[in-house]
């Protein structure tokens, strides 16, 4: 049925405000009659009218039906919405009232929208990042596909809920990125930011990181719609956590390293301060590394040091801290000892005994089986604001002197300090007295049973320029330790050379052997043997002359090497004795594998014989060994007859000591050498 148009006769004083509408309307408004014949239009009516003829679309634009008209007559494309009614009235010519708005400019703009949007569509599809858009009340988020494939969801809903999401954060995360949600909804922070992980419907782990904003609150303030996006960060996270690995831990061990460690001892610092609670560190090193190291090689020194470090990991608690601090040098930080000082040094001396007992296991290095021990320096404090540095040193210094007196561990004490101070008061005066000529050599004869010198020792001293005499047991082995005993030793070589150049001149003196003390460092040089070479040389000597003495203790690092120099030194003809002999673990049948002929028991065993019956019964040992396997004895330290008469019974021919004589200078010399000691006769 066509709608009917009712007819409603205007007052005349009202017609001509009506057609003035009509005229000014921007609608198309026309009348036509039944034979499509224009009776009535307005400008743009009578436009529209003509242009519909033009493209044929009059018929379709009088049905009654409301349509949208595309009118493209090559002028300018125009977008009609049409309206149009049937006149019916009985008083009237039969035709069709036509109402048409131009809709272009609105049509174009949704198209354009429309268009924008699948372009936006479409680069939200290729992004890596997750787009999304959550509303809030219902609790839906809104997404493109990609944030579907990071949160793991195999369906292809661009829809989820909220729920779904937190599900999927993993539980050490969700309070964390709870909060920072709940301050942004309260709009305590300007944009949500987090990065947390989540575990996929796979069972995968990832990192992401989530960004958004609040863009629509509604009346009372509240939080409605927001916006954001999600990114992926899995790498990143892994490229961080190598970079942290590289910067704070030891490649090889994954121990902490030097930063890290100091900044890991800050930080306890800080925390004991608060708790009024004890922390320690522990500084230790290996014993015969260096050995493993060299004799079979470095892959094997790395797997000594890989097993040293999981044996530490054992030894300790999850919060105390293990660094790896060059080398073979380890350190450990030892938290939450408590506020009792005694309480806190038992706990530690258990804990150094037991990562002792760990280290001294057997270690199976490929086809070999390793034991290794150490000593340990503790430092135990609990408000020391001394720079971390000297902190750990205190640690190093305590596992020095535990190392030098052969104890297991030691606690560092102000008695320690006071050693260490009087270490560095002695290095300087070393240095000193390199470049003042403070030191000087006297010489101590070496006796046979007959009471005729065999043989001389040459003896270091140093005299300051005050005069006083700092005695050799004080200042060799800070020597020793800062390095200062290679230049010690050459200058003593070359005045014992030249003694020996100057004696060769003289009657009585001319076969006269001078030893020397090498000391263990010294004999590891590469140069060693060049030097002894130079200096025979410079001052035309017989090398059979030059007799040098070393420490057991230099037998107990890189024996191959030690072997090969004893050899040459063999062959050159100079003798080599092995001094403090009976302190270490040297056997005698190793001494024959050495080139070593002559050993000189220490003094320690002769001067505690008499009182002391385990060490009376080690000297007969060591006499009756060396007796049986040819090697030369002299008797260190033989201060009385008694002595000289038991030692002399025991079969020992050879003596050295103050019942005979006090070391002497050079120039003293003639006259003991020119007489028999009427004192030796038994």
């Amino acid at each position: 049925m066509w709608p009917v148009m009712h007819r409603y006769r205007l007052p005349e004083e009202n017609l001509r405000i009506f057609e003035q509408i009509i005229a000014h309307s921007s609608n198309a408004i026309f009348l036509a009659d039944d034979n499509n014949n224009l009776t009535f239009a307005n400008h743009p009516g009578r436009t529209l009218f003509h242009r519909l003829i033009a493209t044929h679309q009059l018929n379709i634009a009088l049905s009654p039906d409301e349509k949208i008209i595309e009118i493209n007559d090559g002028i300018h494309p125009r977008y009609i919405r049409t309206h149009c009614v049937m006149l019916q009235d009985p008083d009237t010519v039969p035709g069709y009232v036509f109402i048409g708005t131009d809709i272009t400019a609105e049509l174009t703009a949704q198209r354009e929208e429309a268009h924008m949007r699948q372009r936006l569509e479409q680069a939200l599809e290729i992004t890596d990042e997750g787009f999304w858009f959550w509303d809030i009340p219902s609790g839906n988020i809104s997404h493109n596909h990609c944030w579907s494939h990071i949160f793991g969801f195999s369906d292809d809903q661009l829809i989820h809920r909220e729920s779904d999401v937190i599900h999927l954060i993993h539980p050490d995360d969700i309070e964390q990125a709870r909060q920072a949600m709940v301050q942004h909804l309260r709009g305590k922070t300007p944009t949500y930011n987090c990065e947390y992980r989540v575990i996929t419907p796979q069972g995968n782990i990832l990192w992401v990181a989530n960004h958004g904003k609040v863009v629509r609150h509604d009346e009372k303030g509240m939080a409605v719609e927001m916006l954001g996006k999600t990114q992926d960060i899995t790498e990143k996270k892994l490229r961080e956590q190598e970079m942290h690995q590289l910067a704070w831990h030891d490649p090889l061990t994954q121990l902490e390293n030097r930063p890290r460690f100091y900044h890991s001892i800050e930080l306890a610092r800080q925390q004991s301060r608060s708790d009024n609670e004890y922390i320690a560190l522990l500084y230790l090193d290996l014993n015969r590394f260096k050995e493993v190291n060299d004799t079979l090689g470095h892959n094997a020194g790395d797997q000594l040091l890989k097993e040293i470090a999981q044996r530490l990991r054992l030894a300790i608690r999850n919060h105390d801290s293990i660094a790896r601090l060059g080398g073979d040098e380890f350190a450990l930080l030892v938290r939450h000892l408590g506020s009792n000082y005694q309480d806190a040094r038992g706990k530690l001396i258990v804990l150094a005994n037991r990562i002792l007992d760990n280290i001294g296991q057997d270690i199976q290095i490929e086809n070999n089986i390793v034991t290794i021990s150490s000593s340990i320096g503790i430092y135990l404090f609990n408000n020391d604001p001394a720079p971390v540095a000297d902190m750990l040193h205190k640690a190093d210094m305590a596992q020095y002197y535990s190392k030098r007196n052969n104890r297991k561990w030691m606690v560092w004490s102000e008695k320690l300090c006071e050693k260490q101070s009087q270490r560095d008061t002695i290095e300087t005066g070393l240095h000193r007295a390199l470049d003042n000529g403070e030191f000087y050599l006297e010489y101590q004869p070496q006796y046979a049973e007959n009471g005729k010198v065999i043989r001389v020792e040459a003896l270091l001293r140093w005299r300051t320029p005050q005069g006083k005499m700092i005695a050799p047991s004080l200042f060799i082995p800070v020597a020793e330790n800062s390095g200062l005993i290679f230049r010690i030793n050459e200058w003593a070589l070359d005045q014992v050379c030249r003694q020996i150049s100057l004696w060769q001149l003289q009657p009585g003196f001319d076969t006269l052997p001078i030893s020397i003390n090498i000391s263990s460092r010294q004999l590891k040089r590469t140069d060693f043997l060049k030097s002894i070479e130079r200096v025979l040389a410079q001052h035309k000597i017989d090398p059979q002359r030059l007799n040098i003495e070393i420490p057991e203790i230099a037998l107990s690092d890189n024996l191959p090497d030690t072997q090969y120099k004893l050899r040459v030194l063999k062959e050159m003809k100079i003798q080599v004795v092995m001094a403090n002999f009976g302190t270490g673990m040297v056997s005698l049948t190793g001494l024959r594998k050495l080139a070593i002929n002559e050993v000189k028991i220490d003094r320690s065993l002769v001067l505690n014989m008499t009182e002391n019956s385990d060490m009376l019964l080690t000297l007969r040992g060591i006499i009756a060994m060396c007796q049986a396997l040819n090697i030369n004895i002299v008797a260190d330290g033989v201060e009385t007859k008694g002595q000289f008469s038991a030692l002399c019974h025991m079969g020992c021919h050879h003596f050295q000591g103050g019942f005979f004589s006090r070391a002497l200078a050079a120039e003293q010399l003639p006259d003991v050498l020119q007489q028999y000691s009427p004192s030796l006769r038994r």
